[in-house]
């Protein structure tokens, strides 16, 4: 995925930049395919097509599966902020059971935004149902450092 097909919802030019190339460079990102939708001031949305090696023996999604989407999701929003961010805590409730050959879309949020701390929640849907949410926390531990102008 380039740049061009991740949407910027009001970013800077640079951070968002920035962002995306770091996206980019992410082994854990290649390998599952795991598609940055777009970034925000606080938000980031992803998604990920269920395929039949993500899934357990009866052809559910696996759970580690949806935890990456939402502690992802909640970690970009916390880097969308400017800051580099390493989880502190997450917890999650699953609701649906996810199969395969569908799409997983997680949606994270900064909820509260602290000197060193941020309250993060995503919410994760398939087929536009909520299929799990996810409360985190998040250490903010320096700036992102930005690439130079576009």
């Amino acid at each position: 995925m380039n740049t061009t097909e991740i949407e910027n919802r009001g970013m800077d030019e640079r951070l968002f930049a920035t962002l995306c190339r770091r996206y980019q460079k992410s082994p854990v990102y290649n390998e599952l395919g795991i598609r940055l939708l777009y970034l925000g001031r606080g938000a980031a949305g992803y998604e990920i097509d269920v395929e039949h090696c993500y899934t357990t023996v009866n052809g559910r999604l696996h759970g580690g599966i949806i935890a990456t989407m939402a502690d992802s999701a909640m970690g970009w929003a916390c880097l969308s902020l400017g800051r580099a961010a390493v989880t502190v805590d997450m917890n999650l409730n699953y609701f649906k059971p996810v199969f395969q050959e569908t799409r997983l879309r997680a949606e994270g949020y900064v909820i509260r935004e602290g000197k060193t701390l941020v309250v993060t929640e995503a919410n994760l849907f398939n087929n536009e149902k909520l299929v799990a949410k996810s409360m985190g926390t998040f250490f903010l531990s320096g700036d992102i450092e930005l690439i130079g102008a576009i």
